[in-house]
């Protein structure tokens, strides 16, 4: 596949190391090994092993290792956006940006 333009800054791929080398330091931070992280999620060390190697993990098993590292409740505006949002490309070019002015400057 060739390279994708993305009109963000953090790729998939990016975005799924950057949260398991996270994951990896917040276990690292409270001095647990993969076995007491295992034993407190119910995943299996080999899962949190792959997931802190290659970032691949399911939903499920992120949302438990998110609640036991005390981050769950950061991921609920994961969603919510003030940013407007575009049908299609041809619709963002056509609308201008809202400029606002500061006080005494044009």
């Amino acid at each position: 596949m060739d390279k994708i333009l993305s009109l963000n800054e953090w790729l998939p791929y990016d975005a799924k190391i950057e949260l398991a080398k996270a994951a990896k330091g917040a276990r690292l931070k409270r001095g647990w090994k993969r076995d007491t992280l295992s034993e407190k999620t119910g995943i299996p060390v080999s899962t949190l092993k792959r997931y802190e190697t290659t970032g691949e993990i399911s939903l499920d098993q992120f949302l438990r290792l998110t609640f036991v590292l005390g981050d769950l409740d950061r991921l609920k505006g994961v969603f919510d956006s003030d940013e407007q949002v575009f049908s299609s490309l041809d619709e963002m070019v056509t609308v201008k940006p809202e400029v606002k002015r500061k006080r005494g400057t044009l």
